[in-house]
Order: C-alpha cells, then sequence, then structure tokens
C-alpha cells in the first residue's frame, strides 16, 4: 500500500508576495533601504513589487476604530516611553543585529487615529516610524538621511507608499504613506485608488499618513492654512 502525507497546498499569492519582498531585500542597498528592526510575533511581514518591507503589528479591532482625518493627539507619555525602547534596542544591536546607523530621536510628526499611533522620528542620520497599537509596537528606518536632496521650492517629496499586511487576503491591510512638505502647506489630503480620501498629519516639514486597505495613493492634494488648493499631483511611486 503507498501512503501518501497529507501535505498542505501553498497559497500561490502568498508564495508571490513573499518572493516579491525577499527581491526587495535582496536588491536594495543596505544603507539607504528601509529597515524592519521589530515585528510581533503574531504578524505576518509582506511586500509588493513597487513599496518596501514595514512591519504590521494590526488587528482587526484597531483597523475598525481608523478614520480619515487624524484625531487630536491624547496622553503621548505611554506612546513615546514604547517606541523609545524600540530605539534603545536599535542602538544596542546597531552594526550587530541591524543596521549601522543611530536611531533618530527627535519627534516630527504624531498620527493618531483610532486605538493606533504613529510617530515619525528624524535625525541628522536617520529617519524611523514607530506604530503603537493595543496588540504591540511595530517599527521600520532608514539611513543616509545625510545625502538626501533639499525640498527647495517644491511643494512636496518623497511621498512612497509602503504596505504592511496582516495577512495576504487583505482584511487586515494597512498602507502607510510618508514624505516631506513645504511649510506653505497647510493640509495634505490624499486620495486612494479604492476610493478614500485621507487627511495626512503634518509637522516639522513632514507629512503621515496611514489606512486600513492595499489602496494604491492616486493623488494629493495640498492645500495652505486658507485652504486654498496649491496643488493637486498625482503620487509617484519611489524605490528608495
Amino acid at each position: 500500500m503507498n501512503i501518501t502525507p497529507d501535505i498542505p497546498q501553498l497559497d500561490p499569492m502568498r508564495l508571490q508576495v513573499r518572493k516579491h519582498a525577499l527581491l526587495n531585500e535582496i536588491g536594495a542597498k543596505p544603507s539607504r533601504r528601509w529597515w524592519r528592526f521589530t515585528v510581533p510575533a503574531t504578524a505576518l511581514v509582506a511586500a509588493v513589487a513597487v513599496t518596501l518591507v514595514l512591519w504590521t503589528p494590526t488587528n482587526q479591532d484597531a483597523s475598525a476604530s481608523w478614520t480619515a482625518e487624524p484625531r487630536a493627539p491624547g496622553d503621548l507619555a505611554p506612546v513615546l516611553a514604547d517606541c523609545g525602547k524600540t530605539l534603545d534596542r536599535h542602538d544596542a544591536e546597531r552594526g550587530v543585529n541591524g543596521p549601522d546607523w543611530p536611531a533618530p530621536r527627535d519627534v516630527a510628526v504624531v498620527d493618531q487615529r483610532g486605538d493606533m499611533t504613529m510617530v515619525q522620528y528624524i535625525g541628522p542620520e536617520s529617519e524611523m516610524l514607530c506604530l503603537r497599537t493595543p496588540a504591540g509596537v511595530g517599527g521600520s528606518g532608514r539611513g543616509d538621511l545625510q545625502n538626501q536632496e533639499p525640498l527647495g521650492d517644491r511643494l512636496f517629496a518623497d511621498f512612497s507608499p509602503v504596505v504592511g499586511m496582516h495577512d495576504v487576503g487583505g482584511r487586515n491591510a494597512m498602507t502607510v504613506l510618508n514624505g516631506r512638505v513645504s511649510r506653505a502647506v497647510g493640509k495634505v489630503v490624499i486620495s486612494t485608488e479604492d476610493g478614500l480620501e485621507v487627511t495626512a498629519t503634518i509637522g516639522n516639514g513632514r507629512v503621515l499618513a496611514w489606512w486600513p486597505s492595499l489602496g494604491r495613493p492616486k493623488d494629493v492634494r495640498l492645500l495652505d492654512e486658507a485652504g486654498v488648493v496649491l496643488q493637486t499631483a498625482p503620487i509617484p511611486v519611489k524605490h528608495r
């Protein structure tokens, strides 16, 4: 009698997504790419061909509390304390289990939506994003900021969408977008391909937003403090 073991079938979509994630990690330059340095044990890390590997400490309840408009910042002390531990861990493992650039320590912008808070840290050599949710803390970062091209007279630059997925099917997926904006910009509204209108958070010349879907950003509308539209433009997908 021939006994055939019961081997589970692998999801071809899962394999394809993971393949792109590995290709992105292999093909990127270590000094410039976004570096994933902490991932909760329950998360599935993935990426698609035009995006970068990030983290996914998302959960269904947190995504359900998401709002297209960011809420006013609440008590940030617990958030900054948890994110600070993540930055400390990065520095402790610097050059050994991670990239050889120091963790930034200056808070540029804080984006709060529902139960999730995202903080962007910047420094002379690097920038990092820290996401705190009821399920845990995750983060991502990149170095080589000292070689970043000045914004000049442009209204925005470096808008690059990053996809983090809790499952390949997209039920608990999220897309993060950050970049730089001119001081003349008072409001940033992002339109996505799946019909969302997301107002970003601006701080210290940086812009930060996320939404609970895999919908790619389609265009950005930049307004001044009085609500006058300064520019509407497509969002280029840029490899960092």
